[in-house]
């Protein structure tokens, strides 16, 4: 629509508010174990560490994608892609740089990757309290299937949401594929 997004491709001169979608690498698992402190544990233990998000980013199952706007991270994706089913771990955006179509990529970008694997749906949880993420995904096509009482740390309820099946706005990873 509005934006046009970068995926890995240089330029000569930096676009100052153009997002670059790329493949998450190991170096980047110390920044964004701190922006999902940041803008997804508040409040609550801290669960994803550099040192579990480094393990989980290793497994062959993990999709991973960060964005960046003039080489600062500002947001990042994870889910885990399973023989039939995907799950949408984390997904996050520095609250400096929300509203501007980031989370909405990240998004599609892990359901394109679901998608082309041929998986049934995918599913994800947020916090019972956090209706701006529960609009969100709903605008995307999600549906809440279930309230999971004390969830997150056995302190916070929790709110299931499923797409099924999976479907991207995006057509194809040819063109604007993430770059590594």
């Amino acid at each position: 629509m509005g934006r046009r997004f970068r995926y890995g491709r240089k330029r000569s001169a930096p676009l100052s508010d153009q997002p670059t979608i790329r493949l998450a690498k190991r170096a980047d698992v110390r920044t964004l174990a701190l922006l999902s402190r940041k803008e997804i544990e508040q409040g609550l233990p801290w669960s994803w560490t550099p040192t579990r998000l480094k393990r989980f980013l290793n497994l062959a199952s993990t999709n991973a994608y960060v964005a960046e706007v003039n080489g600062q991270v500002v947001g990042f994706s994870v889910a885990s892609l399973g023989d039939a089913r995907a799950h949408l771990v984390l997904l996050a955006v520095d609250r400096a740089f929300r509203h501007r179509g980031i989370g909405r990529e990240l998004l599609e970008w892990q359901l394109l990757a679901a998608q082309t694997a041929g998986l049934a749906d995918m599913s994800l949880e947020v916090r019972a309290a956090n209706r701006t993420a529960q609009l969100f995904y709903a605008s995307a096509g999600f549906q809440k299937v279930r309230s999971l009482p004390r969830y997150y740390c056995g302190v916070e309820d929790a709110v299931r949401f499923r797409l099924s099946p999976v479907r991207s706005s995006r057509r194809t990873l040819e063109n604007d594929s993430p770059t590594q």
